[in-house]
């Protein structure tokens, strides 16, 4: 058995992120616990091979939430969320090379740390369904546009959140109109030509 260099470096991703927002941020010490917690979903697996999608993905989720937390100690509940997107992540039907889809989370977390930066803490329960964001993509058969399909909707809903203020609402659609896939989709380049020039309707089968 040997230890996949995907998951030690998602371990290392998670705790460098957090051991340097209660050092040297305003993160609270039990924020660790959380840290802890989704180290252990990582490591319960490091003989599996994470993939670098997820790898994208877990780092993204923690660095941005140790950014977060670190600077607006509040907000430290958040964790819980980083957490269980990591478990969300570990143990979901996300292929290792889906980077558009590892991409997409790590997007939203971002997203969610710019906004609780911008408001001084406030609009952090978006974390909730930048959870939701991430068990949907990560679940998903797709590679890369439903990640894209992400980034496009909470991109624009990030944009207004912080020109406004008070307008968090946003994310719920931002998580439902991705989840529904409204936006980019997967797209398979033809293999071949069928030449069909000679076919006929009665050749005994409906045209398709």
């Amino acid at each position: 058995m040997t230890i996949k260099a995907t998951s030690f470096l998602s371990l290392v991703a998670i705790w460098a992120a957090m051991i340097a927002a209660v050092a040297f941020g305003d993160a609270p010490w039990w924020t660790l616990i959380f840290a802890f917690l989704a180290s252990g979903a990582v490591g319960v697996g490091m003989w599996r091979r994470l993939g670098v999608s997820r790898l994208i993905a877990i780092t993204g989720t923690w660095v941005t939430t140790a950014w977060a937390v670190g600077a607006e100690p509040d907000t430290g509940w958040i964790t819980v969320f980083a957490f269980l997107t990591t478990g969300a992540i570990v143990y979901s039907l996300m292929r290792r090379d889906a980077i558009g889809l590892g991409a997409g989370i790590a997007f939203t977390w971002l997203i969610v740390a710019l906004v609780i930066l911008d408001n001084e803490g406030d609009g952090a329960w978006i974390a909730v369904f930048a959870f939701l964001t991430a068990g949907s993509l990560s679940n998903s058969r797709s590679r890369h546009m439903k990640g894209l399909t992400a980034i496009l909707w909470w991109g624009i809903a990030g944009v207004i959140m912080l020109a406004t203020d008070g307008w968090f609402w946003l994310a719920v659609p931002a998580f439902i109109f991705t989840s529904a896939s409204f936006g980019f989709r997967d797209f398979s380049f033809p293999r071949r030509i069928e030449w069909d020039l000679r076919e006929r309707d009665d050749d005994g089968y409906v045209v398709k």
